[in-house]
């Protein structure tokens, strides 16, 4: 077994050679832990830089905090004949805040240099720096996948006698223990990150293993990640006192003709949204305990977890039972129910309403309170309940929750010149994220917003006059009126004039072919597009041929699309729905025809003929 492991790194490492590539040679890490808040965690990593690629590893960034310090560090330049160019310690990088989208205050700071632009290619870079943690709640993972391939890794961790602590390898990486109270994982031939479109975030954790401790502290505050109550419970800890809020700085809360529980829970997320706003101070503890709810409303700001704590205040003020939720949003990974642990980076409301669960995101500014932002969906949270702490997944929005719809009239001149007036409608999320974007943008720029929707299928197109309506609605759907032209609407060959009129455009799509996929395919949220067109004509042209009717019904959306005419209009329908947010590789290759068969649909044209 050893020899053929051997025998394989050195194929692999062949490989590598002749073609020319970067490589990391090697990687270690070891973590020491000497107590219950204290511990030394060292990185060391040999580079072969051989490429542009290889190149963006030399720009190095490491990251530190009040709990996480940079005890030291050395890099070494040696050049393509292995001769050393220059020598690197602390002194030599520079420090840099942290500087979040949101965030003012953080005491995260990273140590920054950039080495690839003190040589020139190739070369070899060796770096190795020492972090002191002292707190075992921001115990790092090993993940030592890279942009480039990795010849060898290796993690070693060293633990105090009868010290408890838990891994989670989701690919079932194994230790070995080479003496008490040592453990070593090593991988081999660890090939780049995958360079292709739409990768599940889950995928990113094939050679990475998370660590916990069964007892923490953060500064005044002890905590243990041996159960996900016992997690909730150090949250709980942290937030129990952050609730309290003097009724008279919300006076002016009124609750107006709220027949129902979701009237009220409604009426209070609404004055959250107008009278708060995102902004984050994540200064030592307060990177994870909340401001409390009299400080929140006294600014008028705070992070997502301060804005859900105001939130919960205000519902219980109201004798509304709910309860904070801690998440890893979808974007930033996948959390797994069966390992224990703090790796959250949102926080958002549960609000039990009839049997259900109302689900609420208060940094969501443009939603309703029944719409849970694309990210929030379908992820594993753990709800923070007193003695009943849950380890639930949120719920995936069917596609009627997130639409947009198109129904416009087109007047075809005999040159090809059209006119064109519609009506978009947004629904749901779409609504939510356009109207974001929308609020956000110059008159100059949301002109440009409405063109574009229109580029690839009218090329051309001259916008006349727009209307947005609902735009400061969050509960009604985002409806946008418009009037314009499009120079040539289709394309003459001979006698014959082709159009396609499925405007504002088809159901485009970028997947790759199935014999270049390796990894499952994230398809995104469901979601419905469609389009109702009425096309007049004139006398100068008739009809020859019509798309065909198609109906396509899958496991993972449909299409549907037909065409008829009448005296000097052609009446066009398309639907597009999305239902499955998550495509296995197994599945790729059926998804993949569906999606084909659904744009080679959209494409059809009209066919006239020029009288």
């Amino acid at each position: 077994m050893v020899f053929r492991i051997t025998l394989s790194l050195l194929m692999f490492c062949s490989f590598m050679i002749a073609d020319g590539g970067s490589m990391v040679v090697e990687s270690r890490e070891t973590m020491t832990i000497e107590s219950i808040a204290s511990a030394e965690y060292t990185v060391y990593k040999k580079i072969v830089v051989n490429d542009e690629i290889g190149k963006d590893l030399a720009d190095i960034s490491i990251w530190t905090s009040d709990y996480v310090k940079l005890k030291s560090v050395k890099a070494t330049i040696f050049d393509g004949e292995g001769k050393r160019e220059g020598r690197y310690k602390k002194k030599h990088f520079s420090k840099q805040k942290s500087n979040s989208a949101g965030i003012i205050g953080s005491d995260n700071i990273s140590y920054e240099i950039n080495l690839g632009v003190v040589t020139s290619l190739p070369f070899t870079m060796e770096i190795e720096y020492t972090k002191v943690i002292n707190s075992l709640f921001f115990w790092p993972d090993w993940s030592p996948q890279e942009d480039i391939p990795v010849i060898m890794a290796s993690y070693t961790l060293e633990v105090p006698p009868a010290y408890g602590f838990n891994s989670f390898s989701p690919a079932d990486l194994l230790y070995k223990s080479p003496s008490e109270n040592t453990y070593v994982w090593s991988q081999l031939a660890i090939p780049a990150w995958p360079d292709e479109i739409a990768i599940p975030p889950q995928v990113y954790d094939r050679h990475r293993v998370f660590f916990t401790p069964d007892t923490f502290k953060m500064d005044k505050y002890a905590g243990s990640m041996s159960t996900w109550q016992s997690m909730a419970d150090f949250y709980g800890e942290l937030a129990h006192t952050q609730y309290v809020l003097d009724p008279e700085l919300v006076s002016d809360l009124k609750i107006d003709s709220a027949f129902t529980l979701w009237d009220t829970i409604s009426q209070i997320y609404e004055y959250v949204q107008k009278t708060t706003r995102y902004v984050g101070i994540e200064l030592g503890v307060h990177g994870w305990k909340p401001h409390s709810s009299q400080w929140v409303c006294e600014n008028k700001y705070g992070d997502c977890k301060d804005l859900s704590t105001f939130f919960i205040s205000l519902l219980q003020m109201h004798h509304i039972e709910a309860y904070p939720v801690l998440i890893l949003t979808r974007h930033a990974g996948v959390n797994y129910p069966e390992f224990p642990n703090n790796r959250f980076n949102h926080a958002i409301a549960c609000v039990p309403v009839h049997g259900d669960t109302l689900w609420v995101d208060c940094t969501y500014d443009e939603a309703s309170i029944d719409l849970l932002p694309r990210n929030d969906q379908g992820c594993h949270v753990l709800v923070i309940k007193p003695n009943d702490a849950m380890m639930i997944q949120t719920p995936t929005l069917p596609p009627e929750t997130n639409q947009f719809n198109f129904d416009g009239q087109i007047q075809l001149g005999a040159t090809g010149f059209a006119s064109l007036e519609g009506t978009m409608t947004l629904i749901g999320v779409k609504a939510n994220e356009f109207r974001s974007a929308m609020r956000n943008n110059t008159l100059k720029e949301q002109r440009e917003s409405v063109i574009s929707m229109f580029r690839e299928s009218a090329p051309g197109f001259e916008l006349e006059t727009y209307q947005l309506m609902n735009l400061e609605s969050n509960i009604l759907p985002l409806a946008i009126s418009l009037k314009g032209n499009i120079p040539h609407l289709g394309g003459k060959t001979g006698k014959r004039y082709f159009a396609n009129i499925a405007l504002p455009g088809g159901v485009p799509w970028t997947g790759e072919h199935p014999s270049r996929r390796t990894m499952p395919f994230n398809a995104g949220s469901p979601s419905i597009y469609a389009s109702h067109i009425v096309l007049s004509y004139d006398d100068a042209f008739s009809i020859e041929s019509l798309p065909a009717a198609v109906s396509l019904d899958t496991p993972y959306g449909s299409y549907t699309q037909e065409y008829s005419k009448n005296e000097s209009t052609i009446e066009m329908n398309f639907e597009f729905k999305d239902v499955k947010p998550f495509i296995s590789l197994e599945d790729y290759e059926t998804y993949y025809q569906f999606r084909q068969a659904s744009m080679k649909a959209g494409s059809a044209q009209v066919v006239f003929l020029k009288n």
